[in-house]
């Protein structure tokens, strides 16, 4: 049940940032949820309901679905894994809403009549087998490029994505943590690299630096890596934006944080082991300690650490980006 509240709660934030868009178009924002669902740091539960709240506010258009008479609990492996490849660049946008539509149909993800049109005499656009892209991806980085050549000689395409997932997901974190600043708390090291930037295929994903939304709130979206140095495990916590050890400080006021992935509450490290944490801050969503993140160029920001192992105030040397 937290985890279906975290779900809707992080969706009723980041509905604030958009007013509406064109049919079929999906805000790239929603790619953060998807990529976090594929890699099952959001549960099943938590991602319909977040995904079926957007589609009955109309920041998700789904064109005209016709309803299957018999209903679904279970989502099938290719509609997360759709998910997942379109967070990555692999998909386009309208694969990605088959899937939903696909949710649709089998009254998994249950949206009313005017949300998504049930016209009888309109088909669908849900393609039982969904085609997979033979584009070859391209990282836009040579040396990468040479690594991922290498996974051409998989016996199928999955065989090839997973490889090229291994080497991508092991370049990355070898690249952030040569890049980054580093800094230990107790037995953990975070590295952080201010204006971080991700080449996919569609285009480029920034974090840790301050963007606008249309209306002018700030929104910084942090992403750490984590590392246990020691001998044992560790866990870092943050079970709630207002119950967690990560805020953002400006020398005289702190944020909690607007949504995060951090499954279940923690994060848990074993000995050696790095991981990836991201962490939101933004508008508020309406209760508790929520409140709007502010930026002010004139002050400095620091990601205040208060784990149970260590304190730190870890400066973030934020840049506005257009």
């Amino acid at each position: 049940m937290k985890l279906v509240l975290a779900g809707i709660a992080s969706v009723l934030l980041l509905a604030t940032m958009v007013t509406s868009v064109e049919a079929a178009n999906v805000p790239t924002w929603v790619k953060n949820n998807a990529e976090w669902w594929a890699a099952g740091q959001i549960d099943d539960t938590a991602f319909v309901s977040g995904v079926q709240y957007m589609v009955e506010n109309g920041i998700i258009n789904v064109p005209s679905t016709t309803r299957s008479s018999g209903e679904s609990d279970t989502i099938p492996s290719w509609v997360k894994n759709n998910a997942g490849w379109w967070a990555d660049g692999t998909l386009t946008e309208n694969e990605f809403v088959n899937a939903l539509q696909y949710l649709i149909k089998m009254g998994i993800m249950k949206v009313s009549a005017s949300a998504v049109s049930d016209d009888g005499a309109s088909k669908s656009q849900y393609q039982e087998a969904p085609q997979e892209t033979s584009t070859p991806k391209l990282s836009g980085n040579s040396t990468l490029d040479q690594k991922l050549a290498a996974c051409e000689g998989g016996e199928n395409k999955r065989e090839v994505r997973e490889c090229q997932k291994i080497i991508k997901d092991e370049y990355k974190l070898n690249t952030y943590m040569n890049e980054g600043e580093k800094y230990k708390v107790g037995n953990v090291a975070y590295y952080y690299v201010t204006d971080w930037q991700e080449e996919t295929r569609k285009g480029v994903k920034q974090y840790n630096n301050i963007a606008y939304t249309a209306t002018g709130q700030p929104l910084l979206n942090l992403q750490i890596l984590v590392q246990n140095v020691g001998g044992s495990n560790e866990t870092l916590m943050c079970t709630s934006p207002s119950i967690c050890n990560y805020s953002v400080w400006d020398g005289g006021h702190k944020w909690v944080n607007s949504g995060s992935d951090f499954t279940s509450g923690n994060v848990v490290l074993k000995p050696g082991q790095a991981k990836f944490v991201n962490v939101l801050w933004g508008p508020a969503i309406g209760y508790g300690s929520y409140e709007n993140f502010e930026y002010d160029s004139n002050k400095d920001y620091y990601l205040r650490i208060a784990e149970p192992f260590g304190k730190l105030d870890l400066p973030l040397n934020l840049v506005v980006v257009p």
